[in-house]
C-alpha cells in the first residue's frame, strides 16, 4: 500500500478528519491532504507524530513506498546542503552591507568598490546555481520568510521585496543604523531557518 493511502486509511480507522489531524500536528489541512495525495511528504518529526496518532509503527507506515524512501534520501541531501546555502546567503548579506557602507561613506579608503561588487555578484551567482541545482533534483527554492512565517509564495515575495526596498532606502539615505538593524534581523532569520531545517 502506498504511503498516502495508508495515511488516509489510518485516519479513517481512527475516525479523524483532516482538520483534526492538522490541528494535532500544528499544520494546515491542505498539508494533510497533500500528504494523503502524495504531493508532498511529512518530515521525520511529523512522521513520528503521525505514527503516534494512528498507533502504527514507522516501519508499517513506510513499507513498500518508494516515493517516501526517495523523499527521505533527498531530504538528507537537502539537509547537508542547507548549511552551505545559509552560509552563502549570510555572506552575501554581509557583502551587501559592506558595499552599502562603502558607497554611502566616501571617506572609506583602501577598499576597491569594484572588487566588492564582483564578490557580491559572485556570491549571488553561486547561491542562484545552488538553488537551480536543488530545483533540478526536486527541492523547493530557499524561501526564508515563507518557511519561517508560514506564508504563501505571494506574501513571502511581497515581504522580501519590501524588506530589501527598506534596506536599500536606508543605505541611500545614509541611515546606517537602520540598515545595520535590518541586516541583524536578516542574519538572525537565516540562523533560525538553518536551525529549523538542519
Amino acid at each position: 500500500m502506498q504511503f498516502g493511502d495508508r495515511l488516509k486509511q489510518q485516519r479513517k480507522i481512527k475516525e479523524l478528519t483532516q482538520d483534526e489531524v492538522a490541528e494535532k500536528l500544528n499544520v494546515s489541512r491542505q498539508t494533510i491532504s497533500s500528504w494523503e495525495n502524495e504531493k508532498s511528504y511529512p518530515d521525520i518529526k511529523s512522521l513520528i507524530a503521525l505514527s503516534n496518532i494512528y498507533d502504527i509503527s514507522l516501519d508499517t507506515m513506510l513499507k513498500e513506498d518508494n516515493g517516501m524512501k526517495e523523499f527521505i534520501e533527498k531530504n538528507d541531501v537537502r539537509k547537508n546542503l542547507i548549511g552551505l546555502i545559509c552560509t552563502a546567503y549570510s555572506f552575501d548579506i554581509f557583502i551587501m552591507f559592506l558595499y552599502g557602507i562603502i558607497i554611502t561613506n566616501p571617506s572609506v579608503i583602501g577598499i576597491n568598490k569594484f572588487i566588492i561588487s564582483l564578490i557580491a555578484l559572485f556570491v549571488v551567482m553561486i547561491v542562484s546555481l545552488i538553488n537551480k541545482f536543488l530545483n533540478k533534483i526536486g527541492f523547493k527554492n530557499f524561501d526564508l520568510f515563507g518557511e519561517l512565517f508560514h506564508l504563501n509564495y505571494k506574501w513571502s515575495n511581497i515581504i522580501s521585496i519590501s524588506f530589501l526596498a527598506i534596506l536599500a532606502t536606508a543605505f541611500f539615505t545614509q541611515h546606517l543604523i537602520i540598515a545595520f538593524f535590518l541586516i541583524v534581523i536578516l542574519e538572525t532569520a537565516i540562523v533560525v531557518y538553518y536551525l529549523k531545517n538542519k
